[in-house]
């Protein structure tokens, strides 16, 4: 496989992507893909390589499953260049603005680590801790525990419609339109 894309495979890509990124980016980004992934998909092993392009700054022993399930949007354990795309497209899109219930859906699915379609008070906790700690930040401080601790209380606050401890997506999305600065 080439770092050249076919008039074919562009449209494609940019079907994929709801044309929320140029061409100039879509072919950026396979020509980097394929010079990191040369048999296509990326899996656990390769997304630690990937991570430290990306993350140059995160710790080596942070926990960047979260991201892993964000970008692995089937589920089966490996990530195809079109789920990266889509990724990019939800998280940094260069034509169009961001679009809050697909940052809310990719959000969800990094912090439920089970896939159980909830999103517990632990996994809240789990996912922002490592959040921080692959932004190099100390997360056994007073100061960061504090904050997690804050994001977590306030996020059930807003949206536990029912009061059991865990988030559904719906709920989520419901308390995003109340409170946009929940993004």
């Amino acid at each position: 496989m080439g770092t050249k894309i076919s008039k074919e495979e562009m449209k494609e890509f940019q079907n994929t992507t709801k044309n929320k990124l140029t061409k100039k980016d879509i072919q950026q980004y396979y020509k980097f893909w394929h010079e990191l992934f040369p048999k296509g998909d990326m899996d656990k092993k390769g997304f630690k390589k990937f991570a430290k392009i990306a993350m140059p700054e995160a710790p080596q022993d942070a926990d960047i499953d979260y991201l892993f399930r964000a970008m692995d949007s089937d589920k089966n354990g490996t990530i195809t260049f079109k789920e990266f795309l889509i990724f990019q497209s939800v998280t940094a899109p260069t034509t169009q603005p961001l679009q809050p219930n697909e940052l809310i859906d990719m959000a969800f699915d990094m912090y439920d680590e089970d896939n159980d379609g909830y999103v517990t008070e632990q996994e809240m906790r789990d996912s922002l801790t490592n959040m921080f700690k692959a932004k190099n930040l100390d997360v056994t401080s007073k100061d960061v525990v504090k904050t997690i601790n804050q994001r977590v209380e306030n996020l059930l606050l807003l949206a536990d419609e029912n009061g059991d401890g865990k988030l559904t997506r719906q709920e989520i999305q419901k308390a995003c339109k109340k409170d946009p600065s929940l993004l």
